[in-house]
């Protein structure tokens, strides 16, 4: 039906009075609510259970995929995300990307049930090398994100894509990913031969004006730590300028509104830097974090973020594991089982780590003596990467022997002096607390960087300044001369300067072992049968009890941690 033309004119004016009585009326915008999930640092654990023990545990992302089917059962919008360390870590991982490699990667094919929008890139996805980390990347059904690699011989193209447009509601949602630039530290050269890593903020600021041209929300994806304490603001004292930058980038980069991040191993929520709400769900699918994001549209009809909110959701005894993706990883679960079960050895008594750390060990030396023997070394430094590692009497299988080496590490010989071992040394003794003590104040206990040495004598004084507590340092009987050429094993890690060993970067390598730590340490047992449990007590503690309040603080600490006494 045609209108006359005054009827139609009338029509119109009544739509224009309509439409700017709503505008300035205080009528509610449409509204639109996004919930974003994240998980990070799953390290490969799907069962929940330490394999290592063999006991349950609350991880894995058969726990995590409860709770993203109740957020997704209430919630119209949501995304799932992960900020990267994902295909390495537990036996599992390792057993599918090394044993065998004919089945999909495991963690990736449970990724690919639960339907992840996107993953950034760890450094640890390089641990097993090239082919294994873009065998798993074809698997995925979700892009892999990182902005900050690009190819050396390509004219810097990017490796992977640097981000990703998904449209939610009718809202644009930008997803970007980072990497910490510290993979060349850390990483054997030929696993990441070609690339090249571009500082987080740098990259950020070169993408970021044209994500955020297309973008009504904008999240990243990091995979990068806080290198600031959270409630202070101030500089974590063991930060390497590369390796985490999460507070800059969200302090110093625009247009950002949330931001998922991980590396450290910590849990941060509700908390906002810049303008950033910046979220960390705890390692290992222990907890998943989640950001509740409302937009509204403007007078102009454009979407901006009213709101947003940060939270983490526990992963505890409550949470049951998923009964789908029990029984999808459960072939993997079970080869992985059988594996560990292998006899290896005997041992005449039983061993455990939790001392360790605080004095010359039995299990630390087997570590030195299998550096040693296939490094062709002098001295060897090492630590205690799970102090609850307990070898039991009688039969030890592969179980008890792949919790000695958590890690991907393969071995390196350098040539350092004596000068350059006792800095070494010395850097080492700096992650102990000073004795005395402080009364009533939390003991800081050493972590897996504080190294000790085979080869050597010495005494760690905790009663001395940092930097002038090692003492009685002997090599053959005699002092050790600072200018004595020396061969020192240690692993990839330590030789890139990790846990701030800066004088170990770049010295010369005279061996470098074609297989993990780990594996030497399985083949040299495998050879002698029998596991070594004597010591040299080579390196000790002063004072007395400075060493006796260590170890009684760590096995409270572990008490506590089991539930004991």
């Amino acid at each position: 039906m045609k209108l006359p033309r005054r009827s139609f004119l009338r029509v119109c004016v009544v739509g224009v009075l309509a439409a700017a009585l709503y505008l300035t009326s205080g009528a509610s915008p449409e509204r639109v609510s996004i919930t974003l999930l994240g998980t990070t640092d799953l390290h490969g654990n799907i069962y929940p259970i330490d394999y290592y023990t063999d006991q349950p545990a609350n991880r894995g992302l058969a726990k995590i995929a409860t709770l993203v089917k109740e957020v997704r059962a209430k919630q119209p919008n949501v995304l799932l995300l992960d900020s990267g360390d994902t295909i390495q870590g537990t036996p599992l991982a390792y057993y599918f990307a090394r044993r065998d490699t004919s089945k999909p990667n495991p963690t990736v094919a449970v990724m690919n049930a639960l339907a992840y929008d996107a993953m950034a890139v760890g450094n640890h996805e390089f641990n097993f090398g090239l082919e294994v980390l873009w065998k798993a990347k074809k698997e995925s059904r979700f892009p892999w994100l990182a902005a900050n690699i690009r190819q050396t011989y390509k004219s810097g193209a990017e490796v992977f894509q640097p981000y990703i447009l998904k449209q939610v509601a009718g809202v644009r949602v930008a997803i970007v990913g980072f990497i910490t630039p510290g993979v060349p530290r850390w990483e054997v050269p030929a696993h990441y031969r070609g690339y090249e890593f571009e500082s987080i903020v740098d990259a950020a600021k070169r993408v970021m004006p044209a994500v955020r041209q297309k973008a009504d929300l904008v999240v990243v994806i990091a995979h990068s730590g806080m290198e600031r304490d959270p409630q202070t603001g101030e500089p974590f004292s063991d930060q390497m300028d590369y390796e985490n930058a999460i507070w800059a980038l969200a302090e110093q980069v625009p247009g950002i509104d949330v931001i998922f991040f991980g590396h450290s191993h910590r849990e941060l929520a509700e908390k906002v830097i810049g303008g950033a709400a910046v979220v960390q769900a705890k390692n290992w699918g222990q907890s998943l974090a989640r950001a509740d994001v409302e937009l509204e549209r403007d007078a102009r009809g454009a979407w901006r973020v009213a709101s947003k909110r940060t939270t983490l959701i526990p992963v505890t005894d409550a949470v049951a594991a998923d009964a789908e993706i029990l029984k999808l990883a459960q072939p993997y679960h079970e080869a992985t089982q059988k594996y560990l079960d292998t006899p290896i050895a005997t041992s005449a008594r039983a061993l455990e780590g939790i001392t360790a750390r605080y004095e010359d060990h039995p299990l630390v030396d087997l570590i030195h003596k299998v550096q040693m023997d296939y490094g062709k070394a002098d001295v060897s430094l090492a630590t205690m990467f799970f102090p609850r590692l307990r070898i039991p009497e009688g039969q030890v299988t592969l179980r008890q022997i792949a919790g000695l080496y958590l890690y991907e590490n393969t071995l390196y010989t350098v040539e350092m002096n004596g000068a350059q071992l006792r800095a070494v040394l010395e850097h080492a003794a700096s992650f102990f607390p000073a004795w005395p003590f402080k009364e009533g104040e939390r003991i800081r206990l050493p972590g897996y960087n504080a190294d000790c040495a085979e080869g050597v004598e010495y005494s760690m004084d905790l009663t001395r300044p940092v930097g002038e507590r090692i003492r009685e340092l002997r090599y053959k009987g005699r002092p050790l001369d600072a200018a004595v050429k020396l061969r020192v094993a240690l692993n990839n890690y330590r030789y890139a300067g990790g846990g701030r060993y800066d004088v170990l970067r770049g010295l010369p390598v005279v061996y470098r072992s074609p297989v993990e730590v780990r594996e030497l340490i399985i083949e040299y047992v495998s050879r002698r049968r029998v596991i070594p449990v004597e010591n040299n007590g080579n390196w000790r503690i002063l004072p007395r009890e400075a060493f006796e309040g260590l170890v009684r603080e760590a096995r409270q600490r572990d008490a506590d941690r089991s539930g004991g006494p």
